[in-house]
């Protein structure tokens, strides 16, 4: 995303709306300002990121993932946990 933005006399630049919601950039925060390899970069010390940028940024691309199909895999999985433990208890009280 790039957005062309005027420098006034004053040496103002109005951050474009835009990059003001993706950053959540409010009235009165404080941004930090540097320059790299001829750029200016502003950062929003205080963003936190979005959670999906993250994940992407781990896996790289999207997965197709059935979610529910998870879900009832953990199930049965727990389920078959729990009983083994208890057929595994039965027997032990039964040997006693």
């Amino acid at each position: 995303m790039s957005d062309e933005v005027t420098v006034t006399r004053k040496y103002q630049v109005t951050i474009p709306e835009s990059v003001r919601k993706k950053l959540s950039v409010k009235i009165g925060d404080k941004l930090v300002v540097k320059s790299e390899n001829n750029r200016i970069i502003m950062e929003n010390p205080n963003h936190l990121p979005d959670p999906s940028d993250t994940l992407w940024n781990l896996f790289g691309k999207p997965m197709d993932i059935d979610a529910v199909k998870l879900v009832e895999q953990s199930w049965d999985e727990n389920i078959s946990v729990a009983t083994k433990k208890r057929h595994g208890e039965n027997r032990k009280e039964a040997a006693d």
